[in-house]
């Protein structure tokens, strides 16, 4: 029998939630580790899950970038399928628990949040632009390595108390069938692992 990894970890789209999450870890009670899926795709994204639930750890994140899977019927299967829901493990004799959390249109929401509420419609390079005009943001990863993302957005007034209680916000105004205005559901996933500041 294999030795059991009693840790969390997360899966995200690109190097931006990597390195957004990485920023946060000293703040975390609970510090899940980053799993990078390349080429990232939803079968990737599947046999990704499948493989870390087989490995033996017990939770895993998955943060998702909405923009491009609105109304698209293989990631409704897929989070069907595994939000939410245990995966048993015999090798192991443990479960894994998969959850999934949304950004519409992508995590920079949530860094928006940080500063200030809305669900005011905005693209993906609206976000990003508007956080480069209030913080120098961007998501080159010379530059994610050099600043601390979370560090970053305090430095220039933002809060990471403000960002999970505006990702609460935007989450309750949402209608489910509509993806009409912006929200994160990254306030609740940070939240669940519980932060010291």
């Amino acid at each position: 029998m294999g030795k059991l990894k009693d840790i969390e970890i997360f899966i995200g789209e690109g190097i931006t939630e990597m390195y957004y999450m990485e920023s946060i870890r000293d703040v975390l009670q609970t510090k899940p580790f980053h799993k990078k899926v390349k080429p990232y795709n939803l079968d990737e994204l599947e046999k990704a899950i499948r493989n870390y639930a087989n490995e033996g750890y017990t939770k895993i994140h998955c943060l998702i970038d909405m923009d491009n899977k609105v109304g698209n019927p293989q990631y409704i299967k897929l989070k069907s399928k595994y939000h939410n829901k245990t995966i048993s493990n015999k090798k192991y004799g443990a479960n894994c628990k998969v959850y999934f959390y949304e950004s519409f249109p992508s995590i920079e929401v949530f860094f928006h949040y940080y500063f200030e509420y809305s669900t005011a419609q905005k693209s993906n390079d609206d976000l990003k632009n508007w956080l480069k005009h209030k913080c120098g943001y961007e998501t080159s990863e010379k530059f994610l390595t050099k600043h601390s993302l979370h560090n970053l957005f305090k430095k220039n007034g933002g809060c990471l108390k403000r960002a999970i209680e505006n990702s609460k916000k935007s989450i309750a105004s949402r209608e489910d069938s509509e993806y009409n205005f912006i929200y994160t559901e990254m306030g609740i996933l940070i939240e669940e692992l519980g932060i010291k500041e």
